[in-house]
């Protein structure tokens, strides 16, 4: 099998640049499209023209690569941190406070209970999502999560969500009906929204936690809208049918069920009497204490304008009215972990998806109407994998007993 490393000393050295370039974009200006995880779009477009245009041609080129270049490239990561700590530019800090994301914070609380000793790389005085741990007297370099070298590399790019949707088809894996396209192609856009059921939805073909994607699309001008916003980070879209359900992410480690997390978007339900801006704020006053309030943003307006409404309209009586595409409590909505409740017509085709990226550690965001119920009765699909999984929603969910995913990873290097 041939496989394309996933870290090489450009792509290390290309995260760091773009951690560094994302940090202004967070203290300048706010990006509702963006959500809670704000990027450069510059940098972010760039990144995905490379990355999409140059895959093909370094796939055909890396399996002539002999093992032992491989082998050397996953020493690079060191010796780069390494020689900026020589030169001072980089120091390491024990401080778990400072874990730049909460994925990253459970994989440290967990090293700290194993004894592991476990410090973040600070570069030119900033903290990056790169860290070192001591094991059996050696260090290791990982980003966010300390995933074997050899269990690091994918045969395909699979965060490419066309990527995997076409590998998924082939074996029979549910998957939404969708279509690439060029952000700058205005030839075949029309031929494209007329193929596809509404509503549709447009996303970047990379990228992750929803930035600029645009969902319940119905007319042309809503299509072309879309694109403009989600062309902002990504030269490369993704035009997909739009199902109904929760959005819910399944992680997997070593091919096992690890963790299920069910995701709702916030909602409100008419009573025919209040406007929809007094009914957010009507949901805002009981939400629980580790919800985060609606925030009523240009995404917000336009996402139920969509729905034909704006938030000075009464909702009629009976009405459930979503007011986002993004899930979970940072966003108003609720979760669950409930891995338990899965109905076990689900488990096999997850795992033969697992199976077929070869990853490690991998999760899928699914869409799925009822995940208690059996699979073959609904229509759902899988929407995207992520080599890199947000195993901390399977620890702070506001429902559910938490999944020691951590625990499962550090296992790993035993």
């Amino acid at each position: 099998m041939t496989y394309l490393p996933k870290k090489t000393a450009l792509s290390c050295f290309f995260g760091i640049v773009m951690q560094q370039k994302n940090e202004p974009l967070v203290k300048k200006s706010f990006c509702s499209y963006c959500g809670d995880a704000p990027i450069n779009h510059s940098f972010s477009f760039l990144e995905s023209f490379i990355s999409i245009t140059l895959e093909t041609h370094a796939i055909k080129i890396i399996k002539y690569v002999p093992k032992f270049i491989k082998n050397f490239v996953d020493l690079i990561p060191k010796f780069l941190f390494e020689t900026l700590a020589l030169f001072k530019l980089v120091k390491f800090s024990g401080d778990i406070d400072g874990a730049h994301t909460f994925r990253s914070r459970v994989i440290w609380e967990e090293a700290k209970k194993r004894g592991i000793i476990m410090e973040q790389v600070i570069f030119l005085n900033k903290p990056l999502d790169f860290y070192r741990a001591t094991l059996n007297g050696k260090n290791i370099y990982f980003e966010s999560m300390p995933i074997r070298s050899e269990f690091l590399e994918m045969r395909k790019n699979w965060d490419d969500k066309i990527v995997l949707k076409r590998e998924f088809k082939k074996h029979n894996i549910p998957v939404p009906s969708c279509f690439e396209l060029l952000f700058w192609n205005f030839k075949n856009r029309e031929e494209i929204f007329f193929k596809l059921t509404k509503p549709i939805i447009v996303k970047p073909r990379v990228g992750s936690r929803g930035r600029h994607t645009i969902t319940n699309i119905n007319t042309l001008q809503q299509f072309r809208e879309g694109i403009n916003i989600a062309g902002q980070i990504c030269s490369h879209l993704v035009v997909e049918e739009h199902l109904k359900g929760s959005v819910c992410r399944v992680t997997l480690v070593g091919g096992v069920l690890a963790g299920f997390y069910r995701g709702q978007a916030p909602a409100i339900i008419g009573d025919g009497k209040k406007t929809i801006k007094e009914l957010i704020e009507e949901k805002d006053n009981k939400r629980q204490n580790r919800v985060e309030p609606i925030r009523i943003s240009k995404e917000l307006h336009e996402h139920i304008l969509r729905s034909g409404f704006v938030v000075d309209d009464i909702l009629p009586e009976g009405v459930s009215l979503s007011l986002s595409h993004r899930i979970g409590r940072l966003f108003g909505g609720t979760t669950k972990e409930m891995l338990n409740n899965l109905h076990p017509s689900f488990i096999p085709i997850l795992k033969e998806a697992a199976k077929i990226v070869s990853l490690l550690v991998v999760g899928f965001d699914c869409i799925i109407p009822d995940p208690t119920k059996e699979a073959s009765s609904q229509k759902w699909g899988i929407i995207e994998c992520n080599s890199l999984p947000f195993i901390d929603l399977h620890y702070y969910a506001l429902e559910g007993k938490p999944k020691n995913i951590a625990g499962m990873i550090w296992d790993m290097w035993n």
